[in-house]
Protein backbone atom coordinates (compact mmCIF):
# COMPACT_ATOMS: atom_id res chain seq x y z
CA UNK A 1 0.00 0.00 0.00
CA UNK A 2 1.41 3.37 -1.00
CA UNK A 3 0.59 5.35 2.15
CA UNK A 4 1.82 2.64 4.51
CA UNK A 5 5.25 2.79 2.84
CA UNK A 6 5.78 6.41 3.94
CA UNK A 7 7.81 6.87 7.11
CA UNK A 8 6.14 9.13 9.65
CA UNK A 9 3.56 11.90 9.03
CA UNK A 10 0.53 9.83 10.09
CA UNK A 11 -1.81 12.86 10.22
CA UNK A 12 -0.94 13.95 6.69
CA UNK A 13 -1.16 10.40 5.36
CA UNK A 14 -4.62 9.92 6.88
CA UNK A 15 -5.80 13.30 5.61
CA UNK A 16 -4.70 12.57 2.06
CA UNK A 17 -6.03 9.02 2.06
CA UNK A 18 -9.47 10.29 3.11
CA UNK A 19 -9.41 13.02 0.49
CA UNK A 20 -8.60 10.51 -2.27
CA UNK A 21 -11.24 8.02 -1.07
CA UNK A 22 -13.93 10.72 -0.90
CA UNK A 23 -12.96 12.36 -4.20
CA UNK A 24 -12.17 15.62 -2.41
CA UNK A 25 -8.47 16.00 -3.16
CA UNK A 26 -7.62 19.67 -3.97
CA UNK A 27 -6.52 20.28 -7.56
CA UNK A 28 -3.26 21.97 -6.51
CA UNK A 29 -1.22 21.19 -3.40
CA UNK A 30 2.03 22.55 -2.01
CA UNK A 31 4.07 20.06 0.06
CA UNK A 32 6.39 22.20 2.17
CA UNK A 33 9.00 21.15 4.72
CA UNK A 34 12.63 20.23 5.36
CA UNK A 35 14.56 18.23 2.78
CA UNK A 36 14.58 14.47 3.06
CA UNK A 37 11.49 14.04 5.27
CA UNK A 38 9.27 12.30 2.69
CA UNK A 39 7.44 15.09 0.83
CA UNK A 40 8.14 13.72 -2.63
CA UNK A 41 7.47 10.15 -1.54
CA UNK A 42 4.06 11.12 -0.18
CA UNK A 43 3.17 13.12 -3.29
CA UNK A 44 3.98 10.09 -5.44
CA UNK A 45 1.97 7.88 -3.08
CA UNK A 46 -1.06 10.13 -3.54
CA UNK A 47 -0.58 9.90 -7.31
CA UNK A 48 -0.50 6.10 -7.16
CA UNK A 49 -3.65 6.09 -5.03
CA UNK A 50 -5.42 8.28 -7.59
CA UNK A 51 -4.51 5.92 -10.42
CA UNK A 52 -5.27 2.64 -8.64
CA UNK A 53 -7.98 0.63 -10.37
CA UNK A 54 -9.44 -0.50 -7.02
CA UNK A 55 -10.40 3.13 -6.23
CA UNK A 56 -10.32 2.64 -2.44
CA UNK A 57 -8.25 5.65 -1.39
CA UNK A 58 -4.87 3.92 -1.53
CA UNK A 59 -2.79 1.96 -4.01
CA UNK A 60 -3.54 -1.76 -3.93
CA UNK A 61 -0.10 -2.60 -5.39
CA UNK A 62 -1.72 -5.47 -7.31
CA UNK A 63 -3.46 -3.94 -10.32
CA UNK A 64 -1.70 -3.06 -13.57
CA UNK A 65 -2.00 0.68 -12.88
CA UNK A 66 -0.28 0.35 -9.50
CA UNK A 67 2.54 -1.75 -10.89
CA UNK A 68 3.21 0.65 -13.74
CA UNK A 69 2.93 3.75 -11.54
CA UNK A 70 5.33 2.17 -9.05
CA UNK A 71 7.91 1.79 -11.83
CA UNK A 72 7.31 5.30 -13.17
CA UNK A 73 5.76 4.00 -16.39
CA UNK A 74 2.12 5.14 -16.09
CA UNK A 75 1.17 7.84 -18.66
CA UNK A 76 -1.11 9.57 -16.15
CA UNK A 77 1.69 10.03 -13.58
CA UNK A 78 3.97 12.89 -14.66
CA UNK A 79 7.12 13.73 -12.69
CA UNK A 80 8.94 17.02 -13.34
CA UNK A 81 12.34 17.72 -11.79
CA UNK A 82 15.07 20.33 -12.35
CA UNK A 83 17.00 20.16 -15.60
CA UNK A 84 20.36 21.29 -14.31
CA UNK A 85 19.99 24.25 -11.97
CA UNK A 86 16.30 24.96 -12.59
CA UNK A 87 12.96 23.76 -13.89
CA UNK A 88 12.75 25.52 -17.21
CA UNK A 89 9.81 27.07 -18.99
CA UNK A 90 9.93 24.46 -21.77
CA UNK A 91 9.42 21.70 -19.20
CA UNK A 92 6.46 23.54 -17.70
CA UNK A 93 4.87 24.26 -21.07
CA UNK A 94 4.97 20.54 -21.85
CA UNK A 95 3.40 19.77 -18.47
CA UNK A 96 0.73 22.46 -18.86
CA UNK A 97 -0.45 20.88 -22.10
CA UNK A 98 -0.74 17.55 -20.29
CA UNK A 99 -2.55 19.09 -17.31
CA UNK A 100 -5.20 20.49 -19.65
CA UNK A 101 -5.79 17.08 -21.22
CA UNK A 102 -7.90 14.14 -20.14
CA UNK A 103 -6.45 11.02 -18.50
CA UNK A 104 -5.09 8.41 -20.90
CA UNK A 105 -6.24 5.40 -18.92
CA UNK A 106 -7.53 6.15 -15.44
CA UNK A 107 -9.95 8.52 -13.80
CA UNK A 108 -7.31 11.11 -12.85
CA UNK A 109 -3.81 12.41 -13.58
CA UNK A 110 -1.06 13.36 -11.12
CA UNK A 111 1.68 15.92 -11.81
CA UNK A 112 4.51 16.10 -9.27
CA UNK A 113 6.98 19.01 -9.49
CA UNK A 114 9.99 18.17 -7.33
CA UNK A 115 12.21 20.99 -6.00
CA UNK A 116 9.47 23.40 -7.11
CA UNK A 117 11.39 26.39 -5.74
CA UNK A 118 13.74 25.91 -8.70
CA UNK A 119 10.99 26.85 -11.16
CA UNK A 120 12.15 29.96 -12.99
CA UNK A 121 9.86 32.98 -12.70
CA UNK A 122 8.80 32.52 -16.32
CA UNK A 123 8.06 28.85 -15.65
CA UNK A 124 5.97 29.76 -12.60
CA UNK A 125 3.96 32.24 -14.62
CA UNK A 126 3.41 29.60 -17.30
CA UNK A 127 2.10 27.20 -14.66
CA UNK A 128 -0.18 29.77 -13.04
CA UNK A 129 -3.18 29.36 -15.35
CA UNK A 130 -3.17 25.59 -14.81
CA UNK A 131 -3.41 26.22 -11.07
CA UNK A 132 -6.21 28.77 -11.53
CA UNK A 133 -8.45 26.67 -13.76
CA UNK A 134 -7.33 23.04 -13.63
CA UNK A 135 -9.59 20.33 -15.09
CA UNK A 136 -11.26 18.21 -12.43
CA UNK A 137 -9.23 15.13 -13.36
CA UNK A 138 -5.77 16.77 -13.02
CA UNK A 139 -3.97 17.17 -9.67
CA UNK A 140 -0.76 19.17 -9.31
CA UNK A 141 1.72 18.68 -6.43
CA UNK A 142 4.49 21.21 -5.82
CA UNK A 143 7.20 19.77 -3.55
CA UNK A 144 9.68 22.16 -1.96
CA UNK A 145 11.84 22.91 1.06
CA UNK A 146 11.75 26.63 0.19
CA UNK A 147 8.15 27.72 -0.44
CA UNK A 148 9.08 31.38 -0.02
CA UNK A 149 10.96 31.15 -3.33
CA UNK A 150 7.65 30.62 -5.13
CA UNK A 151 5.59 33.54 -6.34
CA UNK A 152 2.79 34.59 -3.95
CA UNK A 153 0.30 33.98 -6.77
CA UNK A 154 1.49 30.36 -6.99
CA UNK A 155 1.30 29.78 -3.23
CA UNK A 156 -2.15 31.36 -2.94
CA UNK A 157 -3.62 28.90 -5.44
CA UNK A 158 -2.35 25.81 -3.63
CA UNK A 159 -3.56 23.98 -0.55
CA UNK A 160 -0.44 23.85 1.62
CA UNK A 161 0.58 20.85 3.72
CA UNK A 162 3.52 21.49 6.05
CA UNK A 163 5.84 18.61 6.88
CA UNK A 164 7.82 18.48 10.12
CA UNK A 165 11.17 16.79 10.74
CA UNK A 166 10.83 13.09 11.51
CA UNK A 167 11.13 12.11 15.19
CA UNK A 168 14.60 10.91 16.17
CA UNK A 169 13.26 7.71 17.72
CA UNK A 170 11.37 6.83 14.53
CA UNK A 171 14.45 7.44 12.39
CA UNK A 172 16.65 5.39 14.69
CA UNK A 173 14.24 2.44 14.60
CA UNK A 174 13.92 2.64 10.81
CA UNK A 175 17.68 2.75 10.32
CA UNK A 176 18.12 -0.33 12.50
CA UNK A 177 15.28 -2.37 11.06
CA UNK A 178 15.12 -1.31 7.40
CA UNK A 179 18.77 -0.49 6.77
CA UNK A 180 20.33 -3.01 9.15
CA UNK A 181 22.57 -0.49 10.88
CA UNK A 182 24.09 -1.25 14.30
CA UNK A 183 22.29 0.47 17.18
CA UNK A 184 25.10 2.96 17.88
CA UNK A 185 25.40 3.94 14.20
CA UNK A 186 21.63 4.30 13.84
CA UNK A 187 21.46 6.47 16.95
CA UNK A 188 24.27 8.72 15.72
CA UNK A 189 22.74 9.18 12.28
CA UNK A 190 19.26 9.82 13.65
CA UNK A 191 20.54 12.38 16.15
CA UNK A 192 22.53 14.31 13.56
CA UNK A 193 20.07 14.17 10.65
CA UNK A 194 17.84 17.02 11.77
CA UNK A 195 14.83 14.77 11.29
CA UNK A 196 15.69 14.03 7.65
CA UNK A 197 15.74 10.41 6.51
CA UNK A 198 17.59 11.49 3.39
CA UNK A 199 20.35 13.08 5.46
CA UNK A 200 20.53 10.03 7.74
CA UNK A 201 20.92 7.65 4.80
CA UNK A 202 23.55 9.85 3.13
CA UNK A 203 25.58 10.21 6.32
CA UNK A 204 29.26 9.18 5.95
CA UNK A 205 30.46 7.86 9.28
CA UNK A 206 34.20 7.89 8.56
CA UNK A 207 34.15 11.45 7.23
CA UNK A 208 32.10 12.49 10.26
CA UNK A 209 34.55 10.94 12.71
CA UNK A 210 37.51 12.60 11.00
CA UNK A 211 35.74 15.95 11.16
CA UNK A 212 34.79 15.39 14.79
CA UNK A 213 38.41 14.57 15.67
CA UNK A 214 39.52 17.93 14.25
CA UNK A 215 36.83 19.76 16.23
CA UNK A 216 37.54 17.91 19.45
CA UNK A 217 41.19 18.85 19.13
CA UNK A 218 40.12 22.44 18.54
CA UNK A 219 38.05 22.45 21.75
CA UNK A 220 40.92 20.96 23.73
CA UNK A 221 43.23 23.77 22.59
CA UNK A 222 40.77 26.64 22.54
CA UNK A 223 40.97 27.53 26.23
CA UNK A 224 44.60 28.50 25.89
CA UNK A 225 44.39 29.97 22.39
CA UNK A 226 45.01 33.68 22.00
CA UNK A 227 43.39 36.03 19.51
CA UNK A 228 45.46 34.72 16.60
CA UNK A 229 44.66 31.16 17.57
CA UNK A 230 40.93 31.90 17.59
CA UNK A 231 41.16 33.61 14.20
CA UNK A 232 43.01 30.60 12.82
CA UNK A 233 40.33 28.28 14.20
CA UNK A 234 37.59 30.39 12.61
CA UNK A 235 39.35 30.28 9.24
CA UNK A 236 39.75 26.50 9.47
CA UNK A 237 36.03 26.10 10.13
CA UNK A 238 35.03 28.46 7.31
CA UNK A 239 37.31 26.62 4.86
CA UNK A 240 35.86 23.18 5.59
CA UNK A 241 34.09 21.45 2.72
CA UNK A 242 30.81 21.44 4.64
CA UNK A 243 30.72 24.20 7.29
CA UNK A 244 27.11 23.36 8.21
CA UNK A 245 28.11 19.78 8.99
CA UNK A 246 31.11 21.08 10.97
CA UNK A 247 28.81 23.20 13.11
CA UNK A 248 26.47 20.26 13.61
CA UNK A 249 29.40 18.20 14.84
CA UNK A 250 30.62 21.02 17.09
CA UNK A 251 27.18 21.42 18.61
CA UNK A 252 26.94 17.69 19.30
CA UNK A 253 30.29 17.75 21.14
CA UNK A 254 29.33 20.78 23.21
CA UNK A 255 25.97 19.25 24.12
CA UNK A 256 27.70 16.07 25.23
CA UNK A 257 30.12 18.07 27.38
CA UNK A 258 27.17 19.90 28.96
CA UNK A 259 25.39 16.59 29.58
CA UNK A 260 28.44 15.04 31.23
CA UNK A 261 28.92 18.14 33.36
CA UNK A 262 25.33 17.70 34.56
CA UNK A 263 25.95 14.06 35.44
CA UNK A 264 24.49 12.24 32.40
CA UNK A 265 25.53 8.63 32.00
CA UNK A 266 25.29 8.39 28.20
CA UNK A 267 26.19 10.75 25.37
CA UNK A 268 25.88 10.80 21.61
CA UNK A 269 29.63 10.64 20.95
CA UNK A 270 30.09 7.64 23.20
CA UNK A 271 33.36 6.48 21.64
CA UNK A 272 35.16 9.65 22.83
CA UNK A 273 33.52 9.87 26.25
CA UNK A 274 36.87 9.93 28.07
CA UNK A 275 38.08 13.05 26.29
CA UNK A 276 34.69 14.72 26.69
CA UNK A 277 34.70 14.00 30.43
CA UNK A 278 38.03 15.83 30.78
CA UNK A 279 36.53 18.88 29.07
CA UNK A 280 33.35 18.61 31.15
CA UNK A 281 35.37 18.78 34.38
CA UNK A 282 37.21 21.89 33.18
CA UNK A 283 36.01 25.48 32.74
CA UNK A 284 34.27 24.57 29.47
CA UNK A 285 31.77 22.33 31.28
CA UNK A 286 29.63 25.06 32.83
CA UNK A 287 29.18 27.01 29.60
CA UNK A 288 29.02 24.12 27.13
CA UNK A 289 25.22 24.19 26.92
CA UNK A 290 25.16 27.90 26.13
CA UNK A 291 28.00 27.42 23.63
CA UNK A 292 26.13 24.55 21.97
CA UNK A 293 23.15 26.84 21.42
CA UNK A 294 25.48 29.45 19.94
CA UNK A 295 26.91 26.84 17.57
CA UNK A 296 23.37 25.89 16.53
CA UNK A 297 22.43 29.52 15.87
CA UNK A 298 25.60 29.99 13.83
CA UNK A 299 24.77 26.87 11.84
CA UNK A 300 21.30 28.21 11.05
CA UNK A 301 22.76 31.54 9.92
CA UNK A 302 25.46 29.93 7.75
CA UNK A 303 22.96 27.45 6.31
CA UNK A 304 20.76 30.38 5.31
CA UNK A 305 23.70 31.95 3.50
CA UNK A 306 24.47 28.75 1.61
CA UNK A 307 20.87 27.91 0.66
CA UNK A 308 19.69 31.48 0.18
CA UNK A 309 16.55 30.74 2.21
CA UNK A 310 17.17 32.55 5.48
CA UNK A 311 15.10 35.60 4.66
CA UNK A 312 14.03 36.50 8.20
CA UNK A 313 17.43 36.96 9.79
CA UNK A 314 19.45 37.70 6.67
CA UNK A 315 22.45 35.81 5.34
CA UNK A 316 25.60 35.42 7.42
CA UNK A 317 29.16 35.71 6.16
CA UNK A 318 30.59 32.29 7.15
CA UNK A 319 34.04 33.56 8.19
CA UNK A 320 32.56 36.39 10.26
CA UNK A 321 30.03 34.01 11.84
CA UNK A 322 32.78 31.55 12.80
CA UNK A 323 34.98 34.36 14.13
CA UNK A 324 32.18 35.55 16.43
CA UNK A 325 31.53 31.96 17.52
CA UNK A 326 35.19 31.32 18.35
CA UNK A 327 35.26 34.50 20.45
CA UNK A 328 32.18 33.34 22.37
CA UNK A 329 33.75 29.92 22.96
CA UNK A 330 36.95 31.46 24.24
CA UNK A 331 35.69 34.00 26.80
CA UNK A 332 37.66 33.36 30.04
CA UNK A 333 35.59 31.71 32.76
Amino acid sequence: MAFASILGHPRLRDLLARAVAQGRLPPAMLFSGPSGVGKKALALAVGRALLCEANQGDACDACAACRRAGRGLHPDMVFVEPDGASIKIEQVRDAVREIAGRPFEGRARAFVFDEAHLLTEQAQNALLKSLEEPPASSHVFLVTASPQALLPTIRSRCQTLRFSPLPQSLLEKHLREASGLPAEEARLRAALSGGSLGAALAFESEAWRALREDLLGLLEKLGRAGTLGRMDAAERLADMDDPVLALTALRSLLRDIAALHAGAATVLNADVTGRLEVLARGPLGERAGEMGRAAGETRDAVEGKISGTNLRRGPANPLLAFDVLMDSLSVPI
